[in-house]
């Protein structure tokens, strides 16, 4: 699976040295009828106003339909493609990672004006992260049949790949200024739980060994913030800050949650099955609000 929920903004500044996706929610869920047929993803808008969405071509084929609206020129467009898909937008494009049969999967770039397929590329295992800084591209995967987690970098129309360990699921990219800050979470129990962190030279320079288990990346300040999600349990009731200069690690409990927001003053938490919203304080480092919320809100 490409992602196991979908992530929200990772900072509230965006600068030039850190360029953050947009918020696609649930884009690429599934979404079936009464009769649990034609089942289309939930829709995705890109700040130009283009509609992104996909329907499975049938329930016996893991192929699907991309279905694009331009909005500029008032049209449907669409093409077949191999998985599931899940939508990131960036600065000029929109990315759509497809799952293909967990074996390989593909992804597509699509410039934003138009919108038009700029390439497509094919990558090993099973997708788990994109993200995209100064026009590299960077993907993340497990390969089953080697046990090994990737890092694919694309750079000036070129694929390089990084092997960065065994027993491991590249769980999330996050780029500021010249490094880059992977996560690594066991594929079962146990070890490894980190943070590897790679230069310019796309060489990993230092590590961060986690007492939890890392699915999401954000920064704060001067503080790489890490949230929790057990693979095996679903488990997701920690969070860590992270000195990005002096690698001090600080561990603290949470509601069992799901991450709303995060900005550079606060948590937003979801507990799914009460609906109670969290507000976490970073400075405080404590609950500092709690409320109700409508059935319909949207989590990650």
């Amino acid at each position: 699976m490409a992602k196991m929920y979908q992530l929200s903004s990772r900072t509230a500044e965006k600068n030039q040295s850190l360029y953050v996706s947009r918020d696609p929610e649930v884009a690429g869920s599934i979404v079936r009828n009464e009769e649990g047929a034609f089942a289309y993803s939930e829709v995705f808008m890109d700040k130009q106003k283009n509609y992104w969405f996909s329907k499975k071509v049938d329930d016996q084929s893991r192929d699907h339909k991309l279905f694009i609206f331009d909005h500029k020129n008032g049209c449907l467009k669409s093409q077949v493609i191999k998985g599931q898909p899940n939508f990131y937008e960036f600065e000029s494009s929109v990315v759509v990672a497809c799952e293909g049969d967990g074996s390989k999967g593909s992804v597509l770039i699509f410039s934003k004006d138009g919108p038009e397929l700029v390439k497509e590329w094919k990558v090993n295992g099973f997708l788990w992260e994109v993200e995209m800084n100064q026009d590299v591209l960077y993907i993340s995967s497990y390969i089953v049949e080697e046990d090994q987690a990737v890092l694919y970098i694309i750079r000036n129309g070129k694929k390089k790949r990084i092997n960065l360990g065994s027993n491991m699921a590249p769980t999330d990219i996050l780029c500021h200024e010249d490094l880059v800050y992977v996560s690594g979470a066991p594929v079962l129990n146990g070890d490894p739980k980190k943070i590897m962190v790679l230069n310019d030279k796309d060489k990993v320079v230092t590590e961060y060994k986690l007492s939890i288990s890392p699915r999401a990346l954000y920064q704060v300040d001067d503080q790489l913030l890490v949230y929790e999600l057990d693979l095996a349990t679903g488990k997701s009731e920690r969070i860590v800050y992270i000195d990005m200069k002096t690698g001090e690690q600080k561990e603290h409990d949470i509601p069992h949650s799901k991450i709303v927001e995060c900005t550079d003053d606060s948590l937003s938490l979801l507990e799914q099955n009460s609906k109670t919203l969290y507000t976490w304080d970073h400075c405080k480092c404590c609950i500092v609000n709690t409320q109700k919320v409508a059935e319909q809100t949207k989590v990650i």
